[in-house]
């Protein structure tokens, strides 16, 4: 998914990609998920229910973690070998914000009770580590590409808030906090603001010509958010949980469609 946005910017604001750094995004990301899964697996009693891929990563941790750790070997390698200074540091800024946010989820998770802004942090940071690839080729911030960012982090922003209301009960059950937990009315309006982002995107895109296929995929993966929230009842939760991150994989339809 994040190589999927990572070119479709690239497409939009005419930036070559070098292959070291995709290659460095992909199992960057793939780690931090790993990583992520595992802590969260190991982190939990074992008398509370787990979600599939919960039980999936506790059965297999041995497996799970040497492949995290080959990972991470690899990725370290690429990272050594094929990254610019200014990428390297502004990337390493970013790794250092993920690595804390994990902390605080894992050791101080109780922050989040009053400081309710624990899926803003994942959708911003997963957005900003996606877009570092950008930085070497990139000659300014312009406007529209600072609103096309910003686009992007409040649509990863909505998936993980949709996450969070479609698993609340398991997140009460695991002792979790969540925006879900923490203000359940959200469940009420999650369809009615991811209309509304996607209705934001689309008029974006009408203004930003230059950026439309961005605003575009931004307003058609809200759209495919608030449809699998509609029809919640017919699939199951993890089912639905799978398929939020898959259809922010729209940027695909439009790469595709400029390569045939």
């Amino acid at each position: 998914m994040a190589l999927a946005w990572l070119g479709l910017f690239a497409r939009t604001f005419h930036v070559t990609l070098d292959a070291g750094n995709c290659a460095v995004l992909f199992l960057t990301a793939w780690m931090i998920y790993l990583a992520d899964r595992l802590a969260d697996a190991l982190a939990l009693p074992g008398q509370v229910p787990f979600s599939r891929r919960g039980e999936f990563c506790l059965t297999h941790r041995r497996p799970w973690s040497w492949t995290l750790a080959a990972i991470a070997i690899v990725d370290a390698g690429l990272i050594w070998r094929t990254t610019d200074s200014r990428t390297f540091f502004i990337g390493a800024l970013v790794g250092t914000v993920a690595l804390l946010y994990l902390v605080l989820n894992y050791s101080l998770r109780r922050i989040w009770s009053f400081l309710p802004v624990k899926e803003a942090a994942i959708g911003f940071l997963f957005a900003a580590g996606t877009l570092v690839g950008l930085l070497p080729d990139f000659p300014r911030l312009s406007p529209t590409f600072v609103f096309s960012a910003l686009a992007f982090g409040f649509l990863c922003t909505l998936n993980c808030v949709s996450i969070a209301v479609w698993e609340r009960e398991l997140d009460v059950a695991q002792e979790k906090i969540s925006i879900a937990t923490r203000y359940p009315s959200v469940r009420r309006y999650l369809g009615k603001i991811a209309i509304a982002v996607a209705l934001a995107s689309l008029i974006a895109a009408l203004i930003q010509h230059d950026a439309a296929s961005i605003f575009g995929c931004v307003g058609a993966s809200a759209l495919l958010l608030a449809l699998l929230d509609f029809v919640g009842g017919v699939i199951g939760q993890d089912q639905r949980t799978a398929l939020a991150d898959l259809v922010l994989l729209t940027p695909l339809v439009v790469l595709i469609g400029a390569g045939a």
